[in-house]
């Protein structure tokens, strides 16, 4: 049996009590090739629950998934950054102003996703789609980083990216030039990647 590819998303946080990475994971469950799972907004906690997800699914490849309210766009994180610099406390009210994730670790890993060949796919899906060097200095930062830490010290071949996710439609209502994407357009953005990554894992290396 081929492994699933793993996706995960986040719990609702601070004034958000909508996350839609979390009701994606909740529509996602249970398709063919994927298994999902939504993760703490904890430091520490997140990563442990990933590692954990990853020794029991041996995943093919694993897509992350969190909420930016800054963006309209579906944006693919470049770089991780191995730092913690938020003034927002976590769901446990732990707040991390200029911490290294992983001391003496290195300063960023570079996502280990096909970048290009997955923007081409959402861009051809008619989706918004953009890419950032910058996740931000949270828990989706936070996570991502300690993914590839993991990744990167174990030797594993497990290609691994993070994609931020814009808020709803409703959730943006009343702000100025914004337009959110809704969920369903969110839900095809995700099985678009799902099927652009089997098919650029399938191709000979």
């Amino acid at each position: 049996m081929t492994p699933p590819i793993l996706l995960t998303g986040f719990q609702p946080f601070g004034e958000h009590a909508i996350n839609p990475t979390a009701a994606l994971m909740e529509r996602l469950a249970g398709s063919p090739g994927v298994v999902t799972a939504v993760l703490p907004v904890e430091y520490d906690v997140c990563g442990e629950v990933f590692e954990a997800l990853v020794d029991r699914h041996q995943p093919l490849a694993t897509v992350c998934f969190g909420l930016s309210v800054r963006t309209d766009f579906i944006q693919i994180e470049r770089i991780a950054w191995n730092r913690d610099e938020s003034e927002q406390p976590d769901n446990a009210g732990v707040v991390r102003e200029d911490t290294p994730i992983v001391p003496d670790g290195p300063t960023c890993y570079g996502s280990g996703l096909p970048i290009p060949k997955l923007m081409q796919e959402l861009a051809f899906a008619g989706l918004p789609v953009t890419f950032s060097d910058f996740a931000g200095g949270f828990v989706c930062n936070h996570l991502f980083f300690r993914a590839r830490h993991l990744i990167e010290t174990r030797g594993l071949d497990l290609p691994m990216g993070f994609v931020h996710m814009p808020p709803l439609p409703e959730q943006v209502a009343g702000q100025p030039r914004r337009v959110g994407l809704s969920l369903d357009r969110q839900e095809l953005a995700v099985r678009t990647l799902v099927g652009a990554l089997h098919r650029a894992l399938a191709e000979p290396a």
